[in-house]
């Protein structure tokens, strides 16, 4: 377990609020309640995120409750995940009525019976959000990167770590949860007291909510996952059309930017494919994005393959790439260096010498 001051949490719903400008009492004012679900012990981490992602989806159904309906109640972006964090927003232009509204929010998340019909919609949005980001749709081939690059870190963390866990969840997993199961979860870690709540000072103190003392050091689940040796593996993404993938793990820093003459060159984050040069005739298109997977940042690069090219000179250019100087530049912005690149060939390759 990792030990986390208790103000992470609250971080981003306290510096919003601080970074608001006064407003008058015409105005709308938003406040931010984060909520926080310590690890259950009796599950596995797989199945606490399957509770979670229905947990997630069933917090803005307390906008139905009278004293939350006044106000108007989103998901606040959050830009730190932590396994067990949750938020909410409501905003009002009566700053007792916020506070009447996110005092219904705990109301609803503590004590609120959750009815069958919300839970089976929720259920529904999840699997249905699920499978739309892990499995292919022809209809969208621009998912197929998406596909191919969950499959890719699937083969890099050792089976069983938190984040092998995490990213097996798919719609198939999440359709498996019955009411029955969730209500035990969710009343069982109600009794537990594992839910903690997080804001500014003074909303915690108008909600008559403990206000965490910044000195008092708290567990977390630890989402620190071993990975394969670096180097080449093999994932079979054919099916989603990426025959092979070049993966570097770029840490934590969600604000890291690479080499921006790496960046133009494989057109990271844009829609245009990549600008490989002379030698590359194999590969038919190349992409490269960097995304957060759960708090770990990856820069990957998913490659198509020629129709008309043999895998021989496919593997051989995907191999070659990998060691573009390039692909160094990049890899120097890894904290593991070159020990944090992989590159995931098709079954149809045959493990190099």
């Amino acid at each position: 377990m990792l030990i986390r001051n208790f103000t992470r949490i609250g971080a981003i719903c306290m510096s919003l609020a601080l970074a608001s400008p006064p407003v008058s009492s015409q105005e709308a004012e938003t406040r931010i309640l984060g909520i926080h679900l310590a690890m259950s012990p009796e599950l596995s981490m797989y199945d606490q995120h399957i509770h979670q992602e229905i947990l997630d989806a069933l917090l803005l159904n307390a906008r139905r409750l009278p004293d939350v309906a006044p106000c108007e109640l989103s998901r606040p972006y959050q830009i730190d995940y932590v396994f067990g964090d949750f938020a909410v927003s409501a905003r009002h232009s009566n700053p007792a009525m916020l506070v009447k509204c996110l005092g219904g929010v705990v109301r609803y998340v503590m004590h609120e019976d959750i009815a069958e019909i919300d839970f089976r919609a929720a259920h529904a949005s999840r699997v249905r959000l699920a499978r739309e980001s892990h499995e292919l749709d022809a209809r969208i081939p621009e998912r197929a990167d998406e596909v191919a690059e969950r499959m890719a870190l699937l083969s890099i963390y050792r089976k069983h770590s938190p984040l092998h866990q995490l990213l097996s969840v798919d719609g198939n997993a999440i359709a498996t949860l019955s009411f029955d199961e969730f209500s035990l979860w969710l009343e069982r870690n109600r009794k537990a007291g594992r839910f903690t709540f997080r804001g500014s000072k003074t909303l915690l103190e108008a909600l008559d909510l403990p206000v965490p003392d910044p000195m008092v050091l708290q567990p977390i689940s630890s989402l620190a996952s071993p990975r394969m040796p670096a180097g080449v593996l093999t994932a079979d993404s054919e099916p989603a059309g990426i025959a092979a993938l070049i993966g570097l793990f770029l840490g934590h820093d969600e604000t890291l930017s690479i080499d921006e003459k790496a960046k133009r060159r494989f057109a990271c984050n844009r829609d245009d494919s990549s600008k490989l040069g002379d030698g590359y005739d194999a590969i038919a298109r190349a992409s490269c994005r960097t995304y957060d997977h759960f708090g770990h940042i990856w820069f990957t690069m998913p490659l198509r393959k020629a129709e008309s090219a043999p895998y021989s000179d496919f593997c051989r250019q995907v191999l070659e790439l990998s060691r573009d100087d390039d692909i160094a530049t990049v890899a120097r912005f890894s904290p593991d260096g070159s020990k944090g690149l992989y590159v995931l060939l098709p079954p149809a390759c045959k493990a190099p010498d």
